[in-house]
């Protein structure tokens, strides 16, 4: 060949591979890259700490919102992390939740506890967490007598009962909790669809305003997060494991045919037009929950993979400025509108823990 146009060829080529460098950046593939996730990450996190409010501190809302801190730290290893949830359990003495209503809630706290201790090995981390469960596996009556009659509760509650019998190798907080799970998931579920019912108020009484079904996206959400969290610490020759799987799978599935074009969910799943704006609450819980089947063979990526990577981009489009994440649904039980400028401390919980597995993810 002669020479110069092999020279001419070269350049031809060089420059079609800076082209696509360049299309690639616009498509916003960057978002996939480990400094952008753990850059956009840190930039949600230093909004949140600034942004803490006057809330009491030991509640579902903030709780939540560590487990995303400690999703944050298990992947990146940052020391920062680890010491911003220890330092928020140290200044609450370990202690679980206030919220005296709903049982379940005052756990949430308690996944974050268990999972320093992983690390610290420290039993006074604990003690009191114990002893409130043990307390908890004296009471017999169905789950919903106990106020275990909302889908939030599978979240807060049942993954703190799981690491509890790693922490103490006893398998009576794995057994009293199955039974709550599936006695309160029995309760709300909608084969049909997949997907649950926020309580029995939204299963049997309630419509949204086309006429259509109530399925809330957040309440999805808290179910679907749920299930990582669950089968990460439970034996998977517990005779349930398949059975947490085979959701994860089924509310995969049912998911993603309702994803929005934008990547993100609508407030409600039975009914897009309902609320037609994004919510991001939900699709914080669905990224994480969907991105960790597919990390850890649950879920077929070359199904779930594009659901992922629109569900991510989608989240990052919508992180503000400051780092907040917007979009997000206020504190409520149903679906809601929506406005850009919401958010809440739950909501950066499940951005961050949505993160954490995007930096396991691969395309």
């Amino acid at each position: 060949m002669n020479k110069s146009l092999f020279a001419v060829n070269t350049t031809f080529i060089s420059f079609l591979l800076i082209l696509q460098s360049i299309a690639m950046s616009q498509t916003g593939d960057k978002e996939f890259d480990r400094d952008y996730i753990v850059t956009i990450m840190h930039k949600v996190n230093d909004y949140q700490q600034e942004h803490v409010g006057w809330l009491p501190d030991r509640n579902w809302k903030r709780a939540t919102y560590y487990t995303g801190v400690m999703a944050f730290y298990k992947a990146t290893g940052d020391s920062n992390l680890l010491n911003q949830a220890i330092n928020w359990a140290k200044k609450h003495d370990w202690q679980v939740g206030n919220e005296w209503l709903y049982p379940a809630n005052r756990l949430t706290c308690v996944q974050t506890y268990l999972e320093i201790f992983f690390i610290r090995h420290d039993s006074t981390m604990i003690i009191s967490a114990r002893k409130y469960m043990d307390s908890r596996l004296l009471l017999t009556e169905p789950a919903y007598m106990r106020g275990w009659f909302y889908i939030d509760a599978l979240y807060v509650g049942p993954p703190a009962f799981v690491m509890m019998s790693r922490a103490t190798e006893d398998d009576k907080y794995i057994t009293y909790i199955n039974r709550v799970f599936w006695e309160v998931a029995n309760q709300l579920y909608d084969k049909e669809e997949g997907l649950f019912y926020r309580d029995s108020d939204a299963r049997f009484k309630e419509k949204s305003k086309n006429g259509r079904k109530v399925l809330w996206s957040r309440g999805n959400g808290w179910v679907m997060a749920s299930l990582p969290r669950i089968l990460t610490y439970l034996p998977k020759d517990n005779q349930y494991y398949k059975q947490y799987e085979d959701l994860l799978r089924t509310m995969a599935a049912s998911l993603a045919k309702r994803q929005g074009e934008d990547g993100l969910w609508r407030a409600n799943l039975g009914d897009k037009d309902d609320y037609p704006m994004p919510e991001s609450s939900g699709t914080g819980f669905f990224t994480y929950a969907i991105a960790w089947g597919i990390n850890n063979g649950v879920l077929d990526p070359t199904v779930y993979s594009p659901v992922v990577s629109k569900a991510w981009k989608g989240l990052c489009n919508i992180v503000d400025d400051q780092g907040k994440v917007c979009w997000g649904q206020l504190v409520g039980r149903e679906p809601e509108e929506v406005k850009q400028e919401h958010s809440h401390e739950y909501v950066t919980g499940a951005f961050l823990l949505a993160g954490s597995e995007m930096l396991k993810f691969n395309r």
